[in-house]
């Protein structure tokens, strides 16, 4: 489960579940029932108009008031702020009303909290609420005083309260919980998905989401919900041990390189990846969202680089070379130059880049359009491309049509073996089937889109493409951005695992579960479904097609294991980081000699977060900890669990002689000196060593900022039977005096090596000290 803390608005939230949204009468400037009009807004089929004399809602702006007041009253000092009525078309051509109500509370003009609702305007339910409370004087506790599986409670209630002709509907989802690691802050939420179930079986896209805070709060609920969908009855279904057996056939693991952008040393790490495909439930055949794209057969636009035009010096040379490769329309006025050059941090050489910007003019001189454009000054390749003209430019439609889609694709692959010419070697057009166009729609998109991916011995490198996109009515190249990693890679791949073997281990992280899905329809080739999603929210593209009320059965694959982005690595078979590249486990690490320890708990909690070693099953709590495990542990602590290595350390040199970059430590160590919690008083570290007592509490005591106030051991009680031995009585009095750490029978023991369990322990009750 992840842990995050979220806010949010709900007039944000009834966007994204609606659609495009037209606002028809804000409060204070609006009484209960307001004069109807015709407003223009867009919807699923381009721009059509909003009859608003039938838009008066059935519930008035103070009965909406009332409703939110009854679902979720508000605190003290809460006071409504504005009240909004939208009303827009959905995707089933229905008018949807909805009344946003926000509140907010402040003190002094500075605001200090705020609520909103979201009401469906003709039925009263609630569809979204948001709360957010930044109040400074309030402190957030550790551990929190509301649990997961109290939050989870709380959770249920709600929907009893909030939506109870949707509760015997729902179900929570528990996927999340078996990689769910208790927070090391008090700051949290606990997000929760109840999805919606017909005849046993979930649909995951309609539901109800909710998220409560450390303190038992609803800090957010979201429904989603369509009462016109069609559910395919349930049979004739393949048996769970069939759909398995199919996945298993159709799914084909992927060599990809890919690069954690905080690794110490950045460098291209093999990786096998493979899509979570889906199993119709009927036939056992793979099913697909939209039109996909296909795998590449690999053929490379050239057999070998071709080369390129060399260094361009000069403004002129740069416009000359920019004219070979596009052609530049005589109505086209140069409005910007400029010439940038900066050194690449990854690989230390320098770059060049010339940049221009042409306005378009008609025959009057108004503005018509712009090319924008980078080259590098390098070698003369293009980087970037925009070409847009707007004269004339009404909603597209299949009529326009003039280029067909192959004539588009070659004209495509001509485009990037001119433009770059270095990378045409590595780089394979994704072969992508031709887009379905609806011949009713109003309006479909103008380009074909084509990406170029970069192979290397038959390995994809993750996010290195050229993507283009051509003008179905002119032909024009309309779009160019190329994206190559300039990182040195290997000529041949290494080694790597068995592909059935990574199969079965990339497979163990999924789990099967049977679930009704509709389809969006078919989607313009070569955009992925949620971007497509994103530009029709944003307003860049209409909708060419109705959401399918249809829902079918399938076979999913669900990845267990969200926590955290990862991968594995093809060569060792390990689970890594997507981050940082650091080896992890995905499941919560569980050790064999902790049951029935007076620190069970708190050990396992530092395990959750890997701070200890665990070697053959074993953390062996009762040893001595070494100096660079409890730094490491008492930056997690600090950070909340969320401290990863940054990129930034990695050409930092090393201040200790014995933590060089390449040691697990060596970040955990670093951060600790700029935080000045250690002194680099000698050459060396020594990270594999045991740490004292009087050593730990001079860490923790740092960690909490009071190292001043230890200066002034007078104000401090020498009541320590072995005060002598201590170094500083005002670190012994803090950590003890606060409860971090105990002094039995009056005594200290300054010299005394730490347990990793007292370790555990110490760093649990300095959380609870810190919030």
């Amino acid at each position: 489960m992840k842990i995050i803390r979220k806010a949010g608005t709900a007039v944000m939230t009834t966007a994204l579940l609606l659609g495009s949204v037209t606002p028809v009468m804000a409060d204070k400037a609006v009484p209960s029932t307001s004069p109807a009009s015709t407003v223009n807004s867009n919807s699923g089929q381009g721009k059509e108009q909003l009859d608003l004399t039938q838009a008066e809602p059935k519930i008035t702006k103070d009965k909406a008031v009332q409703l939110a007041k009854g679902y979720i009253p508000q605190p003290e000092g809460y006071t409504l702020q504005s009240a909004n009525l939208h009303v827009n078309n959905g995707p089933d051509g229905k008018q949807r009303k909805t009344w946003n109500l926000e509140y907010s509370l402040k003190k002094n003009k500075e605001s200090l909290g705020y609520m909103n609702y979201s009401l469906d305007a003709d039925s009263g339910r609630l569809l979204g609420y948001n709360f957010y409370d930044n109040n400074p004087d309030r402190k957030p506790s550790y551990p929190p005083k509301t649990d997961l599986n109290l939050a989870k409670s709380i959770a249920a209630d709600y929907i009893t309260k909030l939506s109870p002709d949707l509760q015997k509907q729902v179900k929570y989802n528990d996927l999340r919980e078996s990689s769910y690691k208790v927070p090391l802050n008090g700051v949290i939420a606990y997000p929760f998905g109840f999805e919606r179930v017909v005849g046993g079986v979930p649909f995951p896209q309609n539901g109800i989401q909710i998220q409560i805070d450390g303190e038992g709060r609803l800090t957010e609920y979201r429904v989603d919900w369509n009462e016109d969908i069609k559910f395919d009855k349930g049979e004739g279904i393949i048996s769970q041990v069939a759909a398995e057996k199919a996945l298993n056939e159709a799914s084909k693991p992927m060599l990809q390189y890919v690069i954690p952008y905080q690794m110490k040393e950045r460098k291209p790490v093999i990786a096998y990846t493979m899509a979570a495909i889906q199993i119709d439930a009927k036939t056992g055949k793979p099913v697909q969202q939209g039109e996909a794209v296909k795998p590449a057969d690999l053929q490379a636009l050239t057999d070998k680089p071709q080369p390129s035009s060399g260094p361009i010096a000069g403004k002129e040379a740069a416009l000359k070379r920019v004219q070979a490769l596009i052609q530049i329309p005589a109505n086209a006025k140069l409005e910007e130059a400029s010439y940038g050059e900066n050194v690449n941090e990854e690989t230390k050489e320098s770059e060049s880049t010339w940049n221009f910007r042409w306005s378009l003019q008609d025959e009057e001189g108004n503005n018509t359009g712009a090319i924008s454009l980078a080259l590098n000054a390098n070698n003369g390749e293009l980087n970037y491309l925009s070409q847009y003209n707007h004269s004339g430019r009404n909603p597209f439609k299949a009529s326009d049509i003039k280029v067909p889609y192959t004539e588009a694709a070659a004209k495509a692959v001509e485009f990037v073996k001119k433009t770059v010419p270095g990378s045409t070697h590595q780089l394979v057009l994704e072969q992508s089937s031709e887009p379905k166009v609806d011949p009713k729609a109003t309006e479909i998109p103008r380009e074909y889109s084509f990406e170029f991916s970069r192979y290397i011995d038959g390995v994809r490198v993750a996010n290195d493409q050229v993507s283009v996109s051509v003008d179905k009515g002119t032909g024009m190249i309309s779009n160019m951005y190329k994206s190559i990693n300039k990182l040195p890679f290997p000529d041949k791949k290494p080694e790597v695992l068995d592909i059935e073997k990574a199969k079965d281990k990339l497979m163990s992280q999924y789990r099967l579960r049977l679930i009704y899905q509709t389809s969006v329809g078919e989607i313009p080739a070569g955009i992925p479904i949620e971007k497509y999603k994103a530009m029709i929210a944003a307003g860049a593209i209409g909708a060419i097609d109705q959401l399918n009320k249809n829902a079918s059965l399938v076979y999913t694959l669900e990845d267990k294991y969200t926590r955290q982005a990862y991968f594995l690595d093809a060569v060792t078979g390990q689970w890594r980081n997507r981050d940082n590249g650091e080896v992890i486990s995905l499941e919560p690490i569980k050790v064999s000699d902790i049951a029935g320890h007076w620190a069970q708990n708190e050990l396992q909690l530092m395990l959750d977060y890997q701070a200890l070693e665990v070697k053959d099953g074993k953390v062996n709590p009762d040893k001595s900890i070494k100096r660079g495990e409890l730094i490491k542990m008492l930056v997690l602590a600090d950070s909340g669990g969320g401290y990863y290595p940054t990129a930034a350390m990695k050409d930092r040199a090393n201040s200790f002689a014995d933590v060089t970059s390449s040691n697990e430590y060596f970040s955990y160590v670093e951060t600790a000196l700029d935080n000045k919690w250690i002194d680099r008083n000698s050459e060396e570290f020594n990270p594999d060593q045991p740490i004292t007592r009087e050593e730990m509490a001079s860490l923790i005591v740092r960690a909490l900022n009071y190292k001043k106030l230890t200066e002034y051991e007078a104000i401090f009680s020498r009541n320590f039977t072995d005060a002598a031995d201590i170094k500083n009585i005002g670190t012994a009095a803090i950590v003890t005096g606060m409860g971090i750490m105990s002094a039995e029978n009056g005594k200290f023991n300054s010299k005394a090596e730490v347990t990793r369990a007292q370790a555990a322990t110490a760093f649990y009750r300095f959380l609870q000290k810190r919030y």
